[in-house]
C-alpha cells in the first residue's frame, strides 16, 4: 500500500501510554498508508518512546503531561484539537490499539476522497485472542482475525479536516457531534471497520487495567470515566467468558 501515499494524504494522530507491546503492530500497519504520524505520549514509564524513535525518526512525538494521572478530560481535548492544522485529505485520530481496516482499504480510501466523503461510516469490533501476538513481522490484522461486533466502537476515527470544523468527541471518542464548514457534506455508504485489539490475553489486560487504575484521576472518578479499570481482574474474566461464547457461535455459523 506504499503507492497509496502518492494518491491520498492521510495523517495519523495516536495516543500512547505504556504501549510497548502494541507500538510495533500499530506502526507496522499504519506506516504502510499514512504520510505523517504524530504520537502524544502521556508520560509512559516503559520503553514506548524509545521504541517509536527506533522505528522511525520522522515520527513526531509530543508529550501529553497529565501529572502522572489518567485524565480523560485532557485526552478529549487532545483528540478534539490535535488535527486542526492538518491539510491532509483525511486524518485518523485513535488509540494505539485501534486499527482502521477493510479488505479493500486502499480502494475505499480513494473512493472516499473522490466522492468527498466528510466522515466515512465505521463499524467497530472487539478482537479476541488467547495469546498476545508477538510476531511483529506479520500484521496483527492477519494474526488475530476473530472479533465481536461492538457498537461502542463505531467510532468516527477518520474524517476530512477540510470539511469538519469541529469533531466534538466525547469520552473515549465513542460519540461525536461534528460541525462542518458548509452544509454540503456528502453522506454516502462507504464503510470501514475499526478493529480494537485489546482482549489479546488475560495477563496482558490484567497489567494494563492495573496500571490505569493506579493513575485514575479524581476527574475520571467523578465522571465515571474509565470505571472498568477499577473493577479488578474478575471483570476481565467475565468479559473473556462472554466473548468466548460469542466467538464460538461466530465460528459455528455457516459461511
Amino acid at each position: 500500500m506504499d503507492a497509496l501515499k502518492k494518491k491520498i494524504d492521510i495523517e495519523l494522530f495516536l495516543l500512547c501510554y505504556n504501549e510497548q507491546k502494541m507500538i510495533p503492530h500499530a506502526l507496522n500497519y499504519y506506516t504502510k498508508f499514512c504520510s505523517r504520524i504524530t504520537i502524544f505520549d502521556n508520560d509512559s514509564t516503559d520503553n514506548s518512546v524509545e521504541l517509536i524513535r527506533a522505528f522511525d525518526e520522522n515520527i513526531c512525538i509530543l508529550r501529553l503531561d497529565s501529572n502522572g494521572e489518567h485524565r480523560e478530560d485532557l485526552l478529549i481535548e487532545t483528540r478534539n484539537n490535535c488535527w486542526k492544522e492538518s491539510i491532509a485529505d483525511y486524518v485518523i485520530v485513535c488509540d494505539m490499539d485501534e486499527f482502521l481496516y477493510d479488505e479493500f482499504l486502499a480502494e475505499k480510501l480513494l473512493l472516499s476522497k473522490e466522492r468527498k466523503i466528510a466522515i466515512p461510516i465505521i463499524v467497530g469490533y472487539n478482537m479476541r485472542a488467547t495469546k498476545f501476538p508477538e510476531d511483529y513481522t506479520t500484521l496483527i490484522t492477519k494474526q488475530v482475525t476473530h472479533g465481536v461486533k461492538d457498537r461502542k466502537f463505531d467510532k468516527n476515527i477518520i474524517f476530512d479536516p477540510k470539511q469538519v470544523k469541529n469533531i466534538n468527541f466525547g469520552p473515549g471518542s465513542h460519540r461525536c457531534s461534528p460541525e462542518f464548514y458548509t452544509k454540503n457534506t456528502r453522506d454516502e455508504l462507504i464503510e470501514f471497520k475499526l478493529l480494537h485489539y485489546k482482549y489479546l490475553d488475560k495477563s496482558y489486560l490484567y497489567e494494563r487495567h492495573q496500571g490505569y487504575s493506579k493513575r485514575m484521576s479524581s476527574v475520571n472518578k467523578e465522571n465515571n470515566w474509565g470505571y472498568e479499570y477499577l473493577l479488578g481482574n474478575n471483570h476481565i474474566d467475565e468479559v473473556y467468558d462472554s466473548s468466548d461464547y460469542l466467538l464460538k457461535v461466530i465460528r459455528e455459523l455457516p459461511d
